[in-house]
């Protein structure tokens, strides 16, 4: 007894011949497209509405907190020309080590002292 096997063949749609994709006329993906662009319009509209209504609310909360917030901005402030005056004092600290490198050669700038005990010994 033989076993007849049924085969189903799948044939897939590959559209034109020139590569296009046949998923529908050319009225459909317009119109797929159309929607696609409203519903990405409309989400961003929505955001901006929440946006503003969440700064509209944020205002008192603000307002009650200045104080602080200047003082944040002032620390910032400072914090920022501290650093930028560290910059400089870096930067000027090493010009002046490239500078004077050739001067000194192989000395070690600082100070040493010769202890006149060990120059007795005999």
């Amino acid at each position: 007894m033989t076993h007849k096997r049924d085969k189903v063949y799948v044939r897939f749609n590959q559209g034109s011949r020139t590569g296009g994709s046949s998923s529908g006329n050319w009225l459909s993906r317009l119109l797929g497209l159309f929607l696609l662009l409203v519903l990405i319009g409309l989400g961003l509209a929505f955001g901006m509405v929440i946006a503003a209504v969440l700064f509209v609310l944020m205002i008192p909360v603000m307002w009650r907190q200045r104080h602080a917030i200047k003082q944040v901005w002032r620390m910032r402030k400072q914090a920022k020309q501290h650093y930028q005056e560290q910059q400089r004092q870096h930067e000027k600290q090493q010009e002046h080590y490239e500078n004077n490198k050739e001067d000194r050669g192989s000395v070690i700038d600082g100070e040493y002292e010769i202890k006149e005990d060990q120059d007795k010994k005999p």
